[in-house]
């Protein structure tokens, strides 16, 4: 594994994306077990309408970055190194995913959000599951991105055993070029620039997160957590956009558009679209597309005043 020089940023730090400028921020929110130190960005006019960026696994806010420089123009938008990952914070403590989605609602409440609409990916979108779920009085509308409703071939989530396993599981977190070679780069159906990759693998190499990210793993299996979520879709009264890659190995297009258990219809007003050749990491592999989907989608529904 290379060494990697990870630098951590300081709060009130301003960093430049392009033409967008953004500002880090750390802040203490209480937690279940002791208080939570989190890492997040802002960008765009705190006056705006809110979008709440949640990224997937193994990723970081940088997942963001292309919507991050699109949005910002029109909207305040948080995004968030989920518990974990990135900068935010690593102690034991509650790694259910339903106590973190608590635990990332008192932040929100913490810097004064108060409706919000959220875009997060993969595992971030568990999270996003059980906040808006739960309350979904806080939420105006949801872009949900790769990530199951319904599982049809449970062989296709091989993966959570691997991912718990107290050996294999801090192993392969703690070597971002061993799970970029296993894991995301063989999942990759279109080229994603080195550049950004390495990117990803820096975020990857904060102290502490290899033994941090397997306590997700091992609070739960997808297949409970999973069970556990679909409870709370009837709940989420607000507009969602299920935008899923087709190219997707372990999200095959069945699992959403079967005729007989469409995932749309888990959702009081939901919506089905496909990211056109994209596998599971969509935002990495065609960011243009993600960025133009999620922004339509954000005006129709946030115009409307939901």
């Amino acid at each position: 594994m290379p060494r990697r020089t990870t630098v951590p940023n300081e709060d009130g730090q301003r960093e430049t994306l392009g033409a967008v400028e953004v500002t880090h921020h750390f802040e203490e929110a209480p937690g279940a077990v002791a208080p939570i130190r989190w890492h997040y960005v802002t960008a765009g006019d705190p006056s705006a309408d809110t979008v709440v960026l949640l990224h997937g696994n193994p990723e970081s806010w940088r997942s963001w970055e292309p919507q991050i420089e699109a949005l910002a123009d029109t909207y305040h938008l948080v995004a968030v190194d989920l518990k974990g990952y990135g900068q935010s914070d690593k102690s034991p403590g509650d790694w259910r995913w339903e106590n973190t989605a608590e635990e990332l609602l008192a932040l929100l409440d913490q810097i004064g959000l108060d409706r919000f609409a959220i875009v997060s990916h993969d595992r971030g979108t568990v999270l996003a599951d059980y906040l808006g779920g739960n309350h979904p009085d806080r939420v105006r509308c949801y872009v949900r991105l790769q990530q199951v409703c319904h599982v049809w071939r449970a062989e296709y989530s091989w993966q959570a055993g691997y991912f718990a396993d107290p050996l294999f599981g801090p192993y392969l977190f703690g070597d971002p070029d061993l799970y970029f070679r296993f894991r995301l780069k063989a999942m990759l159906k279109n080229d994603v620039p080195e550049e950004k990759l390495e990117i990803l693998a820096r975020e990857m190499s904060y102290p502490g997160i290899a033994d941090a990210v397997v306590r997700y793993y091992q609070a739960s299996t997808f297949e409970k957590e999973r069970l556990d979520r679909i409870r709370l879709f009837p709940n989420m009264r607000f507009p969602v956009l299920l935008l899923q890659g087709d190219r997707d190995d372990g999200q095959p297009t069945y699992y959403f558009d079967h005729p007989e258990l469409p995932a749309t219809a888990c959702f009081p007003d939901a919506e089905l679209q496909w990211v056109e050749g994209a596998g599971h990491y969509t935002n990495l592999e065609k960011p243009e597309l993600v960025t133009e989907r999620v922004a339509k989608f954000l005006a129709t529904h946030l115009k409307a005043g939901s």
